[in-house]
């Protein structure tokens, strides 16, 4: 079942300003954040030693070059904490620039485990010959559908999603330029088993908590 959204509900569930989880989930590893306070080392650096050799002439008037140098040494400091905002936000642009957003109520047809390959590495063994090395990932497909619509959705697997079984329900958004939803662009692969209380998907797209309500309130109508 297909329930279009106001344009104020899609605002609230994927922000402009990425949500706290977006944030954690681009702010990384130790190493992730590490390799963003070298690069703001650097950035500090180029940009401070720009804005000496502008005024070394001991004029120190904001003149345009010595304002763009100013704040390219203070953006650059803020690089290590402001990159996982930029990255997430421009991942919620990916969806906002739709027109039309719907939650679409779906079941769950069939489950399905499948091996995916992420990378493919080529290698000479000690006898020269050549021996090729696959990085894979075990991924969880979900056949979805309704009286309108069918599509299949794949996640990574983790052990919570061991509970899924045919039969139950999903909630998650669709998107589509067309008020109809006739040629539905895009679908969110996070997704919410309100039977479960469980999500699914690798990346937080939407404001969880507000989606939980939306689901909640249909519910309780039916």
């Amino acid at each position: 079942m297909l329930v279009p959204l106001k344009r104020e509900r899609f605002d609230e569930l994927i922000p402009v300003v990425p949500t706290a989880d977006q944030y954690q989930h681009y702010w990384g590893s130790a190493n992730d954040v590490f390799r963003r306070v070298m690069v703001s080392v650097a950035l500090l650096t180029v940009f401070a030693l720009a804005y000496g050799r502008v005024t070394a002439d001991g004029d120190f008037s904001f003149n345009g070059l010595a304002l763009l140098t100013f704040v390219g040494a203070g953006l650059g400091s803020l690089y290590w904490m402001l990159a996982p905002v930029v990255s997430a936000a421009r991942r919620n642009g990916s969806l906002r620039r739709y027109e039309y957003a719907a939650l679409w109520i779906a079941e769950i047809w069939d489950v399905f485990l499948t091996e995916e390959v992420l990378a493919r590495e080529e290698r000479v063994d000690r006898r020269g010959r050549l021996a090729v090395d696959f990085n894979t990932e075990s991924c969880l497909n979900l056949v979805l559908g309704d009286d309108t619509w069918e599509t299949t959705l794949q996640v990574p697997m983790r052990r919570a999603y061991k509970r899924i079984e045919p039969g139950q329900m999903v909630c998650l958004l669709i998107f589509a330029n067309d008020p109809n939803f006739a040629r539905i662009a895009k679908m969110t692969s996070d997704a919410y088993l309100p039977q479960l209380r469980l999500w699914l998907g690798a990346y937080p797209f939407l404001r969880r908590d507000s989606l939980e309500q939306l689901a909640r309130s249909y519910f309780r109508r039916r």
